[in-house]
């Protein structure tokens, strides 16, 4: 149940405030908003202001002429004087995603009704509507701030205790260990290049992944020499995913510093930035064909990692958070059709041939990216099917 409540409350924090950009920056350049929905149909609840009352409309299985079908079961009215709103908001069943309908735009519901009034979509210039079709991005990069601001002042972040290349830790079995290497040996050098502090001395490290390399080491006050065998991983550290570093295994003594509130943000905007880069290299993988089965995942995998991260506490459910919300900006900035990246492409294009193109062009261009999109979304969920229920 952890794991279903956890994948809800994820995707459907991180699925609102996406919307929630589009919503805003539509109403900021008088686009109507005609739905705003949390969740997929079919509908479960929708809620219209008028004039006089906000009517609460609740959706389930009914019995119409002897069939069960999804319908509107129950109204409840609130009475109460306001300005009445175009949008109806709604919550559908299936937690795994959302959309803002807006008048007048050709997206993946594939509606023709343009007529070219001034409150729909189509109707604003290539700037207007590319603020539109990008905000959500931007609000998922935002979100992804928060979280880590909110990280940072939950928790604070762990700092050097020294900058002394003093070894603390050694990994059990790593390429230090079997070296012989120990803790609290102090790294004097590295393939006879001095070492001052421990950034320096990892920075040599790093630049060895699947080599050796010799360390000169005080060990109560006595010189030591080790050659250790470098191990080979991804950069986590830069988000350099792309790029591989020497692991040696060791660790340097840390402690857990609070950071206050100017803290925090710069924390924020440090993490926010290193989410980017690694999506960007996770991205550049992908496309260069450098990622296997095992590294990609559907809803299923999304779910489980929600789950697990809910179990181990607030921090890493946050943080999970942040680094989905920074994904969900990166794939949707992909110039595919029915993505946000591919509406702005479309925009551009249009801009630059000054000539609009042709509604029955735009449906087929549109159809072409639902094609690809459910191709992907069938072929990663089959991917997980196989992972976790097949392969143990």
């Amino acid at each position: 149940m952890i794991y279903l409540l956890a994948f809800i409350v994820l995707i459907g924090v991180i699925v609102f405030v996406h919307e929630l950009g589009h919503y805003l920056a539509a109403r900021s350049v008088g686009v109507t908003v005609e739905r705003f929905s949390l969740g997929m149909p079919p509908k479960l609840i929708d809620i219209t202001k008028k004039k006089n009352s906000t009517d609460l409309e609740i959706y389930f299985f009914k019995i119409i002429n002897k069939k069960i079908k999804w319908d509107k079961i129950s109204t409840i009215s609130f009475q109460r004087n306001q300005k009445p709103s175009d949008t109806i908001f709604g919550i559908g069943l299936l937690p795994l995603g959302g959309f803002v309908k807006m008048k007048g735009i050709l997206d993946e519901n594939m509606d023709q009704e343009i007529t070219g009034e001034p409150d729909e979509l189509e109707s604003k210039n290539p700037l207007q509507k590319i603020w539109v079709m990008s905000a959500g991005v931007i609000m998922n990069i935002i979100l992804t701030f928060v979280v880590f601001s909110s990280i940072g002042l939950i928790e604070g972040d762990m700092v050097s205790v020294s900058s002394d290349p003093i070894i603390f830790a050694v990994e059990p079995g790593g390429p230090a260990d079997l070296a012989g290497i120990q803790s609290g040996d102090e790294i004097l050098s590295i393939n006879n290049i001095a070492t001052n502090t421990w950034n320096e001395a990892t920075s040599i490290i790093m630049q060895y992944p699947n080599d050796t390399i010799s360390i000169q080491l005080n060990r109560n006050d006595t010189i030591v020499f080790a050659q250790a065998s470098l191990l080979a991983a991804p950069n986590i550290k830069t988000g350099r995913v792309d790029q591989e570093i020497g692991i040696l295994g060791v660790a340097e003594e840390m402690k857990n510093a609070p950071l206050g509130l100017l803290g925090s943000i710069s924390y924020g905007l440090n993490q926010t930035k290193w989410s980017a880069i690694l999506m960007l290299s996770s991205l550049k993988m992908i496309f260069t064909g450098n990622v296997s089965n095992e590294d990609v995942g559907s809803v299923i995998m999304i779910g489980d990692i929600a789950g697990q991260a809910a179990q181990a506490g607030l921090v890493p459910f946050l943080y999970i958070m942040a680094l989905i919300s920074m994904n969900l900006a990166f794939i949707n900035l992909l110039p595919v059709p029915a993505l946000d990246g591919g509406h702005i492409f479309i925009i551009l294009l249009e801009s630059l041939r000054r000539k609009k193109f042709t509604l029955k062009t735009r449906m087929r261009i549109q159809s072409f990216g639902m094609f690809i999109l459910l191709g992907l979304m069938a072929y990663l969920i089959l991917n997980d099917i196989v992972r976790y229920f097949f392969n143990g």
